[in-house]
């Protein structure tokens, strides 16, 4: 029998944990409905769990009832969203991450000094898109898993860079080399949060003392993805959303189990693998 190594900072960082608590008295402070405009966080049972508490999850405005309670996710959202949900006759409460909303400033600030914006990030992450929305869409995209794709004619002698909260140095980086010999002048923001950095950095570390690491989290989250991209550099990694799709035949001949999670995944979910995996091991430690 072997040992279990479970990471200290396996589980919700600050801006999840407070957009969930915010939802939750929401619900519990109002009798109107109460929407999220696209999911709150990037984990399907947690928002399962909240759909069963009654709170909808909708993709566009026109699904939310006038009068009810408009929430915006930790990922943020564009002015025009707020201005049309109250002209909708919605309450609007920002449960965006302070992190995100650090982002969206710093972007407006770098545009009225007359910098070009530019996006560090997935172009289809609602993060980005909200940025991206608060310069009025007057910001260039680079997407750190394809940067040879930037279009080298539209970049000006004038740049000024933000990124995704949820990168690693290594994209950021990147990007950053790539873009300094196309332009006189880079002005960079470095918007990744500490807590993704603590988590990526403790992943890699967890990753380099196992002989097999399990992420927990949502398929669809960027930041628990990321985390599976690091711990594969050094072991072999899966990506899990439960203890149901843990393969028993991943453990054979694995001494040490190293648990890891991304920022989105909730205590009782790490709890429930860890105590799966106590049937062949018997020692939990943390690290």
């Amino acid at each position: 029998m072997g040992n279990i190594m479970i990471g200290k900072k396996a589980g919700f960082c600050f801006g999840v944990e407070r957009a969930l608590e915010i939802a939750l008295a929401s619900r519990s402070n109002h009798r109107q409905p109460v929407y999220i405009l696209g999911p709150l966080i990037h984990n399907p049972r947690v928002i399962a769990d909240l759909e069963s508490r009654g709170i909808k999850t909708i993709s566009a405005l026109e699904e939310a009832e006038s009068g009810g309670i408009l929430l915006i996710r930790s990922h943020g959202a564009g002015p025009q969203i707020f201005t049309d949900a109250e002209e909708r006759g919605l309450k609007v409460i920002d449960a965006t991450c302070p992190f995100v909303k650090q982002e969206q400033k710093l972007a407006q600030g770098l545009r009225r000094d007359g910098y070009q914006v530019v996006v560090v990030g997935d172009p289809l992450h609602p993060e980005v898109q909200a940025v991206v929305d608060t310069v009025d869409g007057e910001a260039i995209v680079v997407n750190p898993s394809a940067p040879e794709e930037v279009h080298r004619g539209s970049i000006k002698a004038k740049l000024g860079l933000v990124c995704q909260t949820t990168l690693s140095q290594q994209q950021l980086a990147l990007v950053v080399n790539l873009l300094l010999p196309l332009t006189k002048e880079l002005k960079v923001f470095n918007t990744i949060c500490h807590a993704t950095r603590e988590r990526q950095t403790e992943a890699a570390d967890l990753a380099q003392k196992v002989d097999i690491l399990l992420v927990i989290g949502g398929k669809n989250s960027a930041n628990t993805r990321k985390l599976v991209e690091i711990g594969s550099s050094f072991t072999p990694t899966y990506h899990i959303e439960s203890k149901a799709e843990i393969n028993p035949k991943w453990l054979e001949d694995k001494r040490i189990v190293g648990v890891s999670a991304g920022a989105s995944t909730p205590q009782d979910q790490i709890d429930e693998v860890a105590s799966w995996l106590e049937q062949y091991y018997n020692i939990i430690q943390e690290v």
